[in-house]
């Protein structure tokens, strides 16, 4: 309240100073992307004795209903922050050093979706004047996540991705021709004001086909796609079948060879135990030289 009639009492002296003090817009919309920071301006006359201590100036952002709500607030060249709301505390700054230059510089920090409005900035400096500008935010929904599930007569194809504004999914063959089938497509809006986006294609024909899927923003003219391919699921299928059998024959080879090595070290010693046998006992008579010698494995 004490801001709206701040704002009042500013907007009865525009009719008398608009001819002597006047705010300009460089820009009259900026679009910024989800996540990343966003410099907007207004600009005003300023004199070789500009003192930064007279300045006052208020960033609102605009709401529907043509109320608004403080951004951020200059009092005579000091951050007002104890009147500025938590959404945009440590986020969204004024680039003092600017103001010498005649440029009311608003910063905001890690763009949020509910960022994206009609922002107001007012100067108060040998007169009053504002001027008005848009922000739009976007997020591309650019990362796209697809799963392949083939059963016995169907294939599902799902394309999921995140992003904003919502986009519409639409399918063709991969060599851009109409397909038939209808996909069924949902979406719900997270916490961060992002679309999620889920959209299933179901094939029933047994074919080898490729198959795209493209998210289009109508409201920015914007698409991405991806392109799945029913031969992709079939060799992942086989190269699970093959793997058990390799699996298998490794196997059998670490055991075997071991035990083979195994055996043959056993019979040597036996042989030469019995060798040395041979020599410590007395000579029979009634054994014959065979009998005292080793055969070989």
């Amino acid at each position: 309240m004490k801001t709206l009639s701040v704002l009042i009492v500013l907007g009865a002296h525009l009719p008398l100073v608009t001819g002597i003090f006047m705010v300009t817009a460089p820009r009259t919309n900026y679009i910024a992307s989800y996540g990343n920071n966003i410099t907007m301006e207004c600009q005003f006359p300023v004199e070789s004795n500009f003192n930064a201590n007279q300045i006052k100036v208020y960033w609102h952002y605009v709401l529907d209903d043509g109320t608004s709500r403080l951004v951020y607030q200059l009092m005579n060249g000091k951050p007002v922050l104890e009147a500025q709301p938590q959404e945009y505390r440590e986020r969204a700054f004024l680039l003092l050093d600017e103001l010498r230059r005649g440029r009311a510089v608003l910063e905001i920090n890690q763009v949020r979706v509910s960022d994206a409005g009609i922002y107001r900035c007012l100067i108060d400096l040998n007169g009053v004047d504002y001027k008005e500008t848009a922000l739009e935010v976007r997020a591309s929904y650019k990362h796209i996540e697809t799963i392949k599930t083939k059963e016995k007569k169907e294939t599902e194809f799902v394309c999921q991705s995140i992003g904003y504004p919502l986009a519409e999914v639409i399918w063709y063959y991969a060599n851009g021709s109409d397909i038939n089938e209808t996909a069924n497509t949902t979406h719900f809006t997270g916490t961060d004001g992002l679309y999620n986006i889920r959209s299933v294609l179901r094939i029933k024909a047994e074919t080898n086909d490729a198959y795209l899927c493209m998210f289009w923003n109508k409201e920015l003219n914007m698409n991405t796609s991806a392109i799945l391919h029913i031969k992709e699921v079939e060799k992942t299928d086989e190269n699970f079948d093959k793997f058990p059998s390799k699996k298998r024959s490794y196997l059998i080879a670490a055991i075997v060879v071991p035990v083979t090595i195994l055996l043959g070290f056993i019979m040597i010693v036996s042989c030469i135990l019995k060798s040395k046998q041979s020599e410590q006992v007395v000579i029979d008579p009634m054994i014959t030289p065979a009998e005292t010698e080793c055969e070989p494995p």
